[in-house]
């Protein structure tokens, strides 16, 4: 049972690694918590960029926290 638990929690792990290091911008609703639905998406964009594009969509929704982008 022990091996088990260590099994799922190492691809679990591996999992979270390999999709927090991908590159792009993604651009959620902040309810989008199982980011289904993305409302902008671009795989070139450096993180400087995806911040502003962050920024002006936050700012055309009126919201200052309306969108979440990664």
């Amino acid at each position: 049972m022990k091996k088990l638990f260590v099994l799922c929690a190492s691809v679990i792990l591996l999992a979270c690694l390999t999709t927090s290091c991908g590159k792009g911008c993604h651009c959620y609703l902040k309810t989008d918590v199982t980011h289904m639905m993305p409302v902008f998406e671009d795989e070139t964009m450096n993180k400087e960029d995806c911040e502003a594009m962050e920024a002006q969509l936050n700012e055309e929704a009126g919201f200052p926290d309306f969108y979440n982008c990664k």
